[in-house]
């Protein structure tokens, strides 16, 4: 059996080698995989019933393979160290603009404000807040709705925000010096 495992990493090492850099654009990592894939072709090898389907076998596996890996969290490469460096983690992010959150839903019509500062602030939920209040539970997920999409767009009005693939905000900057956030 390991003859025959060498003679398969021997004949489809470079072309799963090539399929694999075609999804993956780092040769190491493409390596790390390429290994992987063979550790599991070794390890499930006496599964293969149809000894004559090994090159599709091998390319489902590396397929499966490098789908696993973009699942799961990329360690970093030297290419976005820096960058991942020079961001900020969300929290901070959220953080940094609490400062001028009460001032701005301070702003938010009467009913938007009180909702949000239960849901958001005292933590209330949507339920709790419609039932001390008597007010109807719709009534009062929209009253939330239009209030966080009213600070959505004053944010979006003095800051600008970076964001990640997962829409997650990593950083973010004052637009002009009249931003009420920038005081």
């Amino acid at each position: 059996m390991k003859e025959t495992i060498s003679e398969i990493y021997e004949q489809f090492r470079k072309p799963l080698l090539y399929f694999i850099l075609k999804n993956v654009s780092n040769k190491n990592i493409a390596e790390d995989i390429l290994h992987e894939v063979f550790i599991k072709a070794y390890t499930n090898f006496d599964s293969l019933k149809e000894k004559e389907k090994i090159q599709s076998w091998l390319y489902r596996i590396a397929s499966n393979t490098i789908t696993d890996y973009f699942r799961k969290k990329r360690p970093l490469n030297i290419e976005n160290e820096d960058i991942f460096f020079e961001q900020k983690d969300e929290q901070s992010i959220l953080n940094d603009l609490s400062c001028c959150l009460h001032t701005l839903v301070s702003q938010l019509p009467k009913n938007q404000k009180e909702v949000i500062e239960a849901v958001y602030f005292k933590e209330q939920s949507l339920v709790e807040y419609s039932s001390n209040n008597n007010l109807n539970l719709s009534t009062v997920k929209s009253y939330s709705k239009r209030g966080k999409d009213k600070l959505k767009s004053i944010f979006n009005e003095c800051c600008s925000f970076d964001r990640n693939r997962k829409e997650e905000i990593v950083d973010y900057k004052y637009k002009n010096g009249s931003c009420i956030c920038n005081d």
